[in-house]
């Protein structure tokens, strides 16, 4: 019986924190996916480049091609080392943590029309 409270509580305190991202967290994600999101509208591939987890081989003009929707971040979850931003225009931005702080993993994501995984304008 005491392992079975035991185990309880520790699945309790887990679902607690589930989810859960310092504001600073919070703060950074919207920062750097909004920071994003500028540069390609302003056709920055340099400066999107680098806020990316991984550049894909001919960054800078490869952004030019993407078809953003959004401008600010209007809500954002941190799980441990991932992160997800919705933008105003129905993008969703996924990010991970790295040595060089929050970075996109995945920008422009949208439902897929048969319901399945998101379909991602960049990933890297």
């Amino acid at each position: 019986m005491r392992s079975t409270a035991a185990g309880l509580a520790l699945c309790v305190a887990g679902l607690a924190f589930a989810g859960c991202g310092t504001g600073a967290d919070k703060t950074a994600v919207r920062s750097v996916a909004e920071h994003f999101y500028a540069a390609v509208h302003a056709h920055d591939g340099q400066a999107a480049c680098s806020l990316l987890g991984t550049q894909p081989p001919g960054c800078p003009s490869a952004i030019d091609k993407l078809k953003l929707r959004g401008t600010h971040v209007t809500s954002v979850s941190v799980y441990a080392t991932s992160a997800q931003a919705r933008l105003d225009g129905g993008d969703v931005v996924f990010l991970g943590f790295t040595h060089d702080g929050w970075r996109i993993d995945a920008a422009g994501c949208r439902p897929a029309p048969s319901g399945g995984p998101m379909n991602c304008e960049q990933k890297s």
